[in-house]
């Protein structure tokens, strides 16, 4: 008997669905297909592409074939696929019709083949000559998923993540890992007795591969997915479908609890909010448009020690706290000295034990070697304390502002500029004091749309909350605040944009923001769908370039940005773009112009 079904929870589709029979079948088939296109044990298959129902099919299909997955994100430029590529050492490539360009330039550049290239025509698109379709995988038969090997070191996937620092690396996940991670969570997580999920978040997230490609099975629960996140329809299909259970990222919470049409989320019974810390005032705002039974649950955790690794009852808690440790998962804290601390609330950098860790960064010694303590523990980078047996989480540590002697969290300024009516979303990072002797807090602040907001009353509006020395020197108006697929704020990006040191003279700030705004602009203008044009790399060379309309915000509800409004237009300097490749970029990589644009006006 079938018992889920994953489905399409969108307007134009809403019938299409698979049972949990028919993926059985797929998966079979892509089994059978995929060794008789010569895939050998171990080797890695990459999938491009949004969500979607047969998503979860290629990820056990894969994996049952004896291959590895790894899931890239169909917002990648070709110089960011081919770095995810050659860091999964990637031998196949599954991609959909509008990612197929991308797919095409970064694969020439990693020396794969077209013939390993195959195009998810899911929606039963056209396939141009000279591409071949994904369904040829389901023509030769079906065939067992393997059986007997070492499920404890043997990988079953290679998740991109940027660790604590640096470009991003593939993390080794093995059976094992995937396997303790679904049991413990599905045994200690709150699942509503009337189960039915929405899936709105990236298929290759973290957060995602548990919740989508092994609970709906585990639990039998009816799986809905989306292609990506958007406010209307993540609401319409919450109420049309009745769903009570949902998984999402803090800036969804965020857009949830501003939102002024949220009756249709009454049947919601259990919101799962893990990638990054939601804040206490987005627990309460948005508890007060959900029913009385409703529950806010925060999940940690991070690729290299476990998905999950913290867990909340559900008594209702809008402290902020992440709860407690998965059973056989253990916590501590470590100060800057490398002392552990004991005492409660007292601040530290969490690390982790858990049963199943990653075995390490694929082909990077040195990252893995850096992301254990001596004894084994996984140092998180994350800022955090903990009370009466619950953990909370403040910040990363390379994230903290050194302020006059002081550590400041962003984080803890954000939740303070969030708690105002006219404020949608907002990001501080640190940036260099007028005597050179440390740190201030610069913020970065989206307006309510009709909002009016200036700067002067941020300042003051964060002054009747935080200490003098938290409040931020500068603001900026901007239309979005660039984020991960996880939700958490890039920092990098927002320094990028920013250029130099404020209190620069005028002419130095004006060319420092034209170079960033141009490198940005020319990035936005090579997404354009279908457009051919020819861009320059930092060593003046030049080369063709096809790609596709942004999607870097997939899992996130904010919209497009603009450029800065700064009416200056000095050549961009080579020597800064140069500079910044250098820096940024892993060898053999050719850089190009940088990932985001701001938008807005200095109040």
């Amino acid at each position: 008997m079938d018992i889920v079904s994953w489905t399409f929870a969108r307007a134009k589709n809403p019938e299409r669905s698979l049972s949990s029979r028919a993926v059985r079948t797929l998966v079979r088939q892509l089994v059978s297909g995929l060794q008789q296109q010569g895939l050998a044990k171990g080797d890695t298959v990459c999938v491009l592409n949004f969500n979607d129902i047969y998503y979860t099919t290629l990820y056990l299909g894969i994996i049952g074939s004896g291959g590895c997955f790894t899931g890239a994100n169909p917002g990648y430029t070709p110089y960011e696929l081919a770095h995810h590529l050659r860091i999964t050492d990637a031998k196949y490539l599954l991609t959909g019709p509008k990612t197929l360009q991308v797919a095409i330039e970064a694969a020439g550049e990693c020396g794969l083949p077209l013939s390993r290239i195959f195009v998810l025509n899911l929606h039963g698109e056209e396939i141009a000559k000279g591409h071949q379709s994904w369904e040829k995988l389901l023509q030769s038969g079906e065939k067992d998923w393997l059986r007997g090997f070492d499920a404890a070191n043997t990988p079953a996937a290679y998740v991109s993540t940027s660790g604590t620092s640096g470009l991003p690396k593939a993390a080794i996940i093995t059976h094992s890992y995937m396997v303790s991670q679904a049991q413990v969570i599905g045994h200690v997580i709150a699942i509503p007795a009337k189960k039915s999920q929405l899936i709105a978040i990236p298929p290759f997230h973290v957060l995602t591969i548990p919740n989508q490609h092994a609970f709906p099975i585990r639990q039998g629960a009816p799986c809905y997915i989306m292609p990506r996140y958007e406010q209307e329809g993540f609401m319409n299909a919450v109420d049309k479908f009745s769903i009570s259970m949902t998984t999402v990222v803090p800036p969804i919470l965020m857009s949830l609890s501003k939102s002024d049409h949220t009756q249709s989320l009454q049947s919601l019974r259990s919101i799962h909010v893990g990638g990054s810390c939601a804040t206490d005032g987005m627990q309460q705002q948005l508890y007060e448009k959900l029913h009385p039974d409703a529950r806010i649950l925060q999940v940690y955790g991070m690729t290299e020690a476990g998905w999950a690794s913290t867990w909340q009852d559900r008594k209702k808690d809008q402290s902020g706290s992440v709860g407690k440790p998965l059973p056989g998962t253990k916590f501590r804290l470590v100060d800057h000295n490398g002392t552990i601390v004991k005492k409660d609330g007292m601040r530290g950098e969490i690390h982790i034990r858990s049963p199943h860790p990653m075995k390490g960064y694929l082909n990077n010694p040195k990252a893995t070697a850096e992301a254990f303590s001596d004894d084994g523990w996984v140092k998180s980078g994350d800022v955090g304390y903990v009370r009466n047996g619950k953990w909370y989480v403040i910040d990363r540590t390379k994230d903290l502002i050194k302020v006059r002697g002081w550590q400041v969290s962003p984080a803890e300024i954000e939740a303070a500029l969030l708690e105002h009516p006219a404020i949608m979303d907002a990001a501080v990072i640190g940036m260099a004091s007028r005597d050179g002797l440390g740190e201030e807090p610069q913020g970065f602040v989206v307006r309510r749309a009709g909002s009016n907001l200036q700067k002067d009353e941020v300042k003051s509006f964060l002054r009747e909350r935080l200490a003098r020395y938290k409040g931020v020197e500068d603001v900026k108006f901007v239309d979005r605040i660039p984020r991960n697929p996880a939700g958490k704020i890039l920092r990098r990006v927002l320094r990028d944009a920013r250029g130099v040191h404020p209190r620069a003279p005028d002419e130095a700030a004006a060319l420092a923001y034209s170079n960033a705004i141009r490198s940005m602009e020319r990035y936005q203008q090579e997404r354009s769908v279908g457009e051919q044009h020819l861009i320059e790399d930092v060593r003046g060379r030049r080369r063709r370039s096809s790609s596709l309309t942004d999607a870097s915000t997939i899992g996130t509800s904010m919209p497009p940005s603009p450029v800065w409004e700064d009416k200056v237009t000095p050549d961009t300097t080579q020597k800064t773009m140069k500079r910044k490749a250098e820096d940024l970029c892993a060898p053999k990589i050719k850089r190009r112009s940088s990932r985001f644009s701001l938008s807005g006006e200095s109040a």
